[in-house]
């Protein structure tokens, strides 16, 4: 359990969340935005968008690992927008259900949950412990 609430343990379990994030947009830009509806200026909009959100997040993480508060915020609201946003926005919106025509983007979407939410909860306690003053 220390493992599970200490700084390293917690940005080793964002940095989970990250990959399994970096596999769903690969999958999303193999798959999902080679449609009619993203063509051109959209699909660029996408593909800017994925790159500034995952960069962000790295950078969250790396100064959060190098004990930056500032960081460690960052990371948490970095994971908590990308772990609502997507895997819950499709389990809601784009395959209600839960169940899409891709098994590798149900597969990546349900470790994007688990691991997103399992990083939520691990930074959130990092950050109420340090709030207490440790």
């Amino acid at each position: 359990m220390k493992t599970f609430t200490s700084l390293n343990g917690a940005l080793a379990l964002t940095a989970l969340a990250w990959l399994s994030q970096l596999w769903r947009t690969l999958i999303d830009a193999t798959q999902g935005f080679y449609s009619k509806a993203t063509e051109g200026s959209l699909l660029l909009a996408f593909t800017l968008s994925y790159t500034a959100i995952l960069a962000g997040w790295v950078y969250a993480m790396h100064t959060a690992s190098r004990g930056s508060r500032g960081g460690l915020v960052a990371a948490f609201v970095f994971n908590a927008l990308v772990w609502l946003a997507i895997p819950v926005g499709t389990v809601f919106f784009y395959c209600p259900g839960g169940v899409c025509a891709s098994f590798t983007l149900n597969i990546a979407n349900a470790l994007n949950l688990i691991l997103g939410l399992l990083a939520g909860i691990s930074l959130a306690m990092v950050l109420w412990r340090k709030n207490a003053g440790e």
